[in-house]
């Protein structure tokens, strides 16, 4: 009986054992270093390059990347997710599952079954499975943040890399704000002391969602993320946000400068403006009140301006102000002018992206308790039956009213639905009023070959223009054993309509002795329902007058779905001597997400 006893305490004990012992789950079961080939190695700039020349892609061979995590989701920022780098790039991963990596694996993606693609902009390794992708190494692999400025991240490709910043603080506007909302994911907005901001992003999930920004001036050190056209910093922990210093008592991002001297006149063309950079000139404020978008430059057909849009934003409120220097007008003999110009019109009901205001507290430190009237209906601007980039002038403004000095303010008022661009450009304010300019040289000939563009610039350099008539892509430049080229494509778009001309600057063809050639290749055709590029001419297109210009469809030779992938087609010869005048040319592409065919046009000619 005893003997029964002990035998059926240890079977019970056995058996519990067994119990608690399966009930014991990794984060995920890791398979022994040997278990998966390697195959061919790759590098992350490689595997970058492999999406960049054939779109999305699915190893379906042995193959390995190695890197190390600079990024897990331990702090909640990120789920599901992780950052790894290697020595040539960084990349996402977007994983099956969570856990399983903590920043300094170092690591091999076992690439079998992993799908090179692209989310909003940002690219990634998709379809990670913890279980069967990914084998640690080694532990404790830390690397060092590269150290670069704001304008470093707004105009070169540190995607997805580890990165710090010094002498950095958020945005006035943002201060006494946590770092994301109680049930949404936030944007805030960082500057540096010359008014150049980036966007700081902030899961709600992340574990110091609720924690008030800091107010001082410092260091800070994170991961370079994107959506669509915007940059952004994830941040890691707070251990690694540093900003206790004295704030910058200038720039022009938030508002928070010291008083302004003020000027005579103002007469600004905004020909400092750097494209898709925020605008940041000498006496001006560049205020955001809502949202973390900013005026920023443009440039088209050599003209550079100011511009205010909510498209691409993802916002549901965008508010920032432009704000010239505050100007003598003791006589009140002062007079305002301006143009301005919108595009693609999508405000509804009584809304409008727009509202010119002046003050005469305003000091270059008080904003927010300024006095500021509303002159909006005292100027000529465009509406919604405008013509897309149609330059409008507002007439002179008398500014009698406002004697004393007087500041302008440029108010734009948008969302991600409510997303018309207004823009501005040859702002005068003098006692001898005017305004006016604007406009592209015209080329005695063209010979592009896109070699000044980087991969994914929007194609809009030397009097290019890139319009997007529907949905979000626009031509972009791209690269391959070291040939740059125009790229547009609706693949991974998400979008139901797409539609974006790439348009040449003008060149003239008064003598009629002009002819047209380039070469097009496409890749992975998925077109059903119409081709993906058609090829127009214009000669009443001044640069500015896209949607009343008269395009006549050419008929160069163009790939078809016949046609190999990434096999270029010489367009030939198109003889131009029918359109007399200043010509210009468009490549004109449409698809969507699911018609996503990608084209590809180099070596534009036209002599």
């Amino acid at each position: 009986m005893i003997k029964n006893n002990k035998l059926t305490a240890m079977l019970f004990l056995f058996t519990l054992t067994l119990f608690f012992s399966g009930c014991v789950k990794q984060e995920f079961d890791k398979p022994p270093v040997g278990t998966l080939p390697v195959g061919e190695v790759y590098t992350i700039s490689q595997l970058r390059q492999m999406y960049a020349d054939s779109g999305a892609y699915m190893f379906n061979f042995d193959a390995s990347v190695y890197a190390v995590v600079t990024m897990d989701e331990s702090s909640g920022n990120i789920y599901k997710s992780a950052y790894i780098q290697d020595a040539t790039d960084a990349v996402n991963l977007h994983k099956t599952g969570a856990g399983g990596l903590r920043v300094g694996d170092s690591i091999r993606v076992y690439l079998k079954n992993v799908v090179l693609s692209e989310y909003k902009g940002m690219f990634q390794l998709d379809n990670v499975n913890p279980d069967s992708n990914l084998i640690i190494l080694a532990t404790q692999k830390y690397r060092e943040p590269e150290l670069v400025t704001i304008p470093d991240l707004l105009t070169q490709n540190y995607q997805g890399k580890l990165i710090k910043l010094d002498s950095v603080q958020f945005n006035n506007a943002d201060l006494g704000k946590s770092y994301a909302d109680a049930d949404l994911p936030a944007n805030r907005t960082l500057e540096d002391c010359n008014g150049k901001t980036i966007v700081v992003r902030t899961s709600n999930y992340a574990s110091f969602a609720e924690t008030v920004l800091p107010e001082g001036r410092g260091n800070i050190t994170a991961i370079v993320g994107q959506y669509n056209e915007t940059k952004q910093l994830y941040i890691r922990s707070l251990s690694e946000v540093n900003l206790t210093g004295e704030r910058c008592t200038g720039g022009g991002g938030g508002g928070g400068g010291g008083t302004i001297t003020p000027v005579d006149e103002v007469d600004e063309h905004f020909d400092g403006a750097v494209d898709k950079e925020n605008i940041a000139i000498d006496g001006w404020a560049n205020i955001v009140v809502a949202g973390n978008r900013s005026w920023t430059g443009k440039t088209f057909n050599d003209n550079k301006y100011a511009q205010g849009t909510g498209y691409g934003s993802g916002l549901d409120d965008m508010e920032t102000w432009l704000i010239t220097p505050p100007v003598v007008n003791t006589s009140g003999d002062k007079k305002l002018s301006f143009k301005s110009a919108i595009a693609y019109w999508t405000h509804t009901g009584s809304h409008v992206p727009y509202t010119i205001l002046a003050s005469t507290d305003y000091d270059g430190s008080n904003f927010e308790t300024a006095n500021w009237t509303d002159i909006t209906s005292m100027a000529t601007l465009p509406d919604a039956g405008s013509s897309n980039y149609s330059w409008v002038e507002s007439g002179e403004i008398s500014l009698a009213d406002f004697t004393g000095n007087v500041a302008i303010a440029f108010k734009y008022k948008g969302s991600d639905t409510e997303s018309t661009s207004f823009t501005l450009d040859d702002v005068l304010i003098s006692a001898n009023g005017g305004g006016g300019g604007g406009g592209g040289d015209v080329l005695p000939s063209l010979n592009e070959t896109f070699d000044e563009y980087a991969d994914y610039d929007s194609i809009n350099k030397g009097g290019w223009s890139d319009v997007m008539v529907d949905g979000n892509r626009a031509w972009i430049g791209k690269s391959y054993n070291d040939n740059k080229y125009a790229q547009a494509t609706g693949y991974h778009s998400e979008l139901d309509d797409m539609e974006t001309w790439m348009i040449t600057p003008l060149v003239d063809n008064s003598a009629g002795d002009k002819t047209l050639s380039f070469r097009t290749n496409m890749a992975h055709w998925a077109h059903t329902s119409n081709d993906p590029l058609e090829v127009y001419v214009s000669t009443d297109f001044d640069g500015t007058n896209f949607g009343s210009a008269t395009w006549t469809q050419l008929s160069p030779t163009l790939p078809t779905s016949s046609n190999s992938n990434y096999e270029w087609v010489e367009s030939g010869s198109i003889d131009l001597s029918s359109y007399i005048g200043n010509v210009a040319v468009a490549f004109k592409y449409k698809g969507s997400n699911t018609e996503s065919t990608s084209i590809q046009v180099d070596d534009v000619v036209i002599e």
